[in-house]
């Protein structure tokens, strides 16, 4: 029936409309411009608007999905299909989303509930000046991106497995990896692992020495992406109210990684950035 053709017996009010579905007439009224849940009539003389009970099962069906938090726009293009199989593909498509932000909602709960069982708050890291002892190491560079990270690395390692094969080398367990431009890790990440190894006689040109001195330090736990920046962040700020600056790469040594846990939330890792001799503690 058109919204303006002469209403039928099974005709209600706006207000009645609104008490039967849960909608409120004000909502009702943003449906009819959206033209997503028309009136079935409008009378033209008082602009009274009269809703169809055969209109119940779309609007209590809109009513439902705004209560699971799905979009306005996805909601309309569903009543005006009337596809079944389009609206399975959709709510599949929005469970897959809402799953998405819950599981970033539990990870917010649990930095929040960390940050309250630390004196620190939200930025729990403990800087320490430590003295790193110089490391005889084999390496592997490459220039990559954060997205495209985990394969550059597994390319890294695999090109310093060859290395240490053919040059017969004692090898350590722990790769330190090197980052030679944090600071602009946006440009894209200049990455080098380095494995430490024991020198031998004669010397193997493969075989370089990664400088020690003093250096700065904290400790992450948790997964890497995103989070691991204000650990970052934190080691700066200590360095900066040193009176220092950052010299060189930046170090990360995996303490706990995927290699000893299936738990991303379990991972341990080693933040080390020299500063200079001149460091105060």
């Amino acid at each position: 029936m058109s919204a303006h053709e002469n209403p039928g017996r099974d005709l209600v009010s706006i207000g009645r409309f609104a008490a039967l579905t849960g909608i409120s007439a004000k909502t009702l009224r943003r449906y009819d411009k959206s033209g997503m849940l028309a009136p079935a009539f409008v009378d033209p003389f008082t602009g009274y608007r009269l809703y169809s009970l055969e209109q119940l099962d779309v609007a209590v069906t809109i009513h439902l999905l705004r209560e699971l938090d799905m979009p306005l726009a996805e909601i309309g293009d569903l009543v005006r299909s009337g596809d079944g199989n389009r609206m399975r593909q959709i709510l599949r498509e929005h469970r897959r989303q809402v799953a998405a932000r819950l599981d970033e909602t539990q990870h917010i709960l649990s930095r929040l509930d960390d940050a309250l069982h630390e004196v620190r708050g939200v930025m729990p890291y403990e800087v320490e000046l430590v003295d790193l002892e110089p490391l005889w190491v084999v390496s592997s560079r490459a220039r990559t991106t954060r997205p495209q990270i985990d394969a550059a690395y597994e390319r890294c390692v695999a090109a310093i497995d060859e290395i240490v094969a053919r040059e017969k080398l004692a090898a350590g367990e722990r790769e330190i990896v090197l980052y030679h431009n944090v600071l602009q890790w946006y440009e894209g990440l200049d990455m080098e692992v380095c494995l430490p190894v024991e020198p031998r006689d004669p010397p193997s040109a493969a075989v370089w020495r990664l400088a020690g001195g003093a250096a700065a330090r904290t400790v992450y736990h948790g997964p890497w992406e995103a989070d691991i920046w204000p650990a970052y962040a934190t080691l700066l700020s200590w360095i900066a109210r040193h009176g220092c600056e950052p010299r060189g790469p930046a170090r990360e040594l995996y303490v706990v990684d995927e290699r000893d846990t299936d738990d991303p939330s379990r991972y341990v890792t080693q933040l080390t950035w020299t500063v200079g001799e001149h460091a105060a503690s």
